[in-house]
């Protein structure tokens, strides 16, 4: 079956002039068993949607191989529920980007993928986002003492520099716990990212 296909391939590529030319999409890297094409990077950049939580990095690339990688852990945990209000609200949200439903349309079509595709993604990154949410949270503690020092010696001097009052401690204890809390996520994250890229198999085409 598999071999009758690639004669059938062969036969457009290379048959007479009533043959259509076919483009062959052009591999960018393997993860592990995960192809990444390069159209897959047109379409991730052109949609830039960012809403997995990872980290960015100095190429498309580099962040798919993240993506693949992150989505790979998944299938060896428990299924991430990711509701349908959950996926609508991401995607309204994303529609909101582009300026409304009708503008929307077109700009898939010229970023060469579909409203389908879109809702996967959104799914596949919320996905990622709630794993790293689950998984890295919940080891996370900021203590009071621990706030009071970020307020002295980052909060309080960012805000004179800009000539502002800095509100009082208390009233931005909860803004500085959840800034605190991301840092400390991240800084995870990134070493676990860093350790699941040595042990994986990761070939960058040239």
């Amino acid at each position: 079956m598999h071999f009758n296909k690639l004669i059938v391939l062969l036969l457009c590529v290379l048959g007479g002039s009533t043959a259509h030319a076919v483009i062959i999409d052009r591999i960018a890297a393997i993860v592990n068993d995960d192809v990444i094409t390069q159209s897959e990077l047109d379409k991730a950049k052109a949609l830039d949607l960012h809403i997995s939580g990872l980290p960015r990095k100095d190429s498309i690339l580099q962040e798919r191989i993240n993506h693949h990688l992150v989505l790979q852990q998944l299938k060896s945990q428990p299924p991430v529920i990711i509701t349908a209000e959950e996926a609508q609200s991401a995607y309204e949200d994303y529609v909101v980007r582009r300026g409304n439903e009708e503008l929307l349309e077109p700009f898939l079509q010229i970023a060469g993928t579909n409203r389908d595709d879109l809702m996967q993604e959104i799914r596949d990154q919320l996905s990622i986002r709630k794993f790293i949410r689950d998984r890295f949270r919940p080891f996370v503690n900021i203590t009071i003492e621990d706030a009071e020092d970020y307020y002295e010696k980052v909060y309080k001097p960012a805000a004179e520099m800009l000539a502002k009052t800095p509100p009082p401690f208390a009233e931005v204890f909860g803004e500085i716990q959840n800034q605190m809390v991301e840092s400390k996520v991240q800084d995870q994250l990134a070493q676990w990212l860093e350790k699941i890229r040595k042990e994986a198999t990761i070939n960058v085409k040239d």
